[in-house]
């Protein structure tokens, strides 16, 4: 089933993705295109507090037009880049907070149509307040959040939260939880 690469362009460069467009063999010998992205990957953090409250952001997305409730994330800078570690920096500039019990959860591919991003998502508990985070980044304007299981279950029900990966988080936590 696999398709082999007869012609590769790249179309366009930014510092988060490279947008390409190819030709390709399909296995049946014929000739199509495929536009795609590339992308460095992501880290995604699901964090809970000491007090057992679930942190999400609240933050403007562009390409929707209205604010977005989302687990702390961010894409990679480079390729290469570790991403327990870049979690843990994104968790203290997205929030403030800080965790020691930070594991892996799982990779996912959130738009494996047309990207081969990744995100590497992972649950934070018992988190606390730093005193002197780093800052966020300056295109970013972030709003924490505090929020009981139950007020995020309202949340999730009344479609409040409409986010890919902080769905998946959020499910998988409050199954957990549930045994």
């Amino acid at each position: 089933m696999k398709e082999q690469t007869k012609q590769s362009k790249k179309i366009y460069e930014c510092s988060f993705m490279t947008l390409y467009e190819d030709e390709v063999v399909l296995p049946n010998q014929k000739i199509s295109q495929r536009v795609y992205i590339k992308h460095p990957g992501a880290a995604a953090i699901l964090p809970i507090t000491k007090e057992g409250q679930i942190i999400l952001i609240k933050q403007y997305r562009y390409p929707l037009g209205m604010e977005s409730l989302e687990i702390p994330a961010g894409k990679k800078e480079d390729i290469h880049e570790d991403s327990t570690y870049f979690a843990h920096r994104e968790l203290e500039e997205e929030t403030g907070y800080v965790s020691d019990d930070m594991t892996f959860f799982q990779r996912m591919y959130p738009c494996v149509g047309y990207s081969d991003e990744y995100i590497d998502l992972f649950i934070a508990k018992n988190c606390v307040k730093k005193d002197h985070p780093k800052a966020m980044d300056d295109d970013e304007n972030i709003e924490p959040l505090f929020l009981t299981k139950d007020e995020v279950k309202t949340m999730i029900e009344m479609h409040q939260i409409k986010d890919g990966k902080t769905l998946i988080m959020l499910h998988a936590y409050l199954l957990a939880e549930k045994s």
